[in-house]
């Protein structure tokens, strides 16, 4: 989304300020985004509530919702074309925010139109907040796989240059010159043996 970018962007500069050569790359596919949103829901005695929830998510979700912004309500088509991403994508990634009661789907004649949720019509649009069996909770885990993976490619070159001064070492004697020496740079070594031991 153009405000999250923007952000990013200025952090970007602020960075290469004071890292000058160093660069930024923003790997937007990875990682989660954390996010308070407003929810409604309907207690015991048929009162609409509203409360504030925290949600994980991936960047992909996190881009979708920041557009309602924007503006209140969208169609399939204007979301695919905002976010680039096709229309089968958005799909499903909304009716992630659907089924969180944040926002809700409705079919108008061909179009498929997405509005935020208000207290007025959680009660009335009952049938809005529809099943999706999307892959949600899995693309999040593998996400997260991707960042440790990408985390640990870190190490990647301390590893090498172990090995290439002092030859074949066992495992546990890299994974304690690990904690020693990367334990002061900007990433800290915080995984275990087995661990170390996939990567390997």
């Amino acid at each position: 989304h153009k405000k999250i970018q923007s952000k990013l962007d200025q952090f970007c500069k602020e960075y290469e300020k004071l890292k000058n050569p160093r660069r930024l790359v923003w790997m937007q596919q990875l990682g989660t985004v954390e996010m308070e949103v407003e929810a409604y829901e309907t207690d015991a005695d048929g009162n609409v509530t509203s409360y504030v929830k925290d949600v994980t998510c991936t960047p992909a979700h996190a881009t979708l919702l920041a557009n309602f912004e924007d503006k209140s309500q969208w169609t399939l088509e204007e979301l695919s074309t905002e976010a680039a991403m096709s229309e089968e994508m958005v799909r499903k990634r909304m009716g992630f925010w659907v089924n969180q009661r944040v926002v809700q789907a409705n079919r108008v004649g061909e179009d498929m139109v997405y509005s935020l949720v208000s207290a007025s019509e959680v009660n009335s649009n009952d049938h809005s907040f529809i099943d999706h069996n999307d892959d949600d909770e899995q693309e999040l885990a593998v996400s997260l796989g991707a960042h440790e993976e990408e985390e640990m490619k870190v190490y990647e070159s301390y590893i090498v240059g172990m090995l290439s001064n002092l030859g074949q070492l066992p495992l546990q004697r890299i994974h304690t010159m690990l904690k020693t020496f990367v334990s002061g740079s900007e990433h800290t070594y915080d995984k275990t043996p087995n661990q170390l031991a996939v990567f390997l």
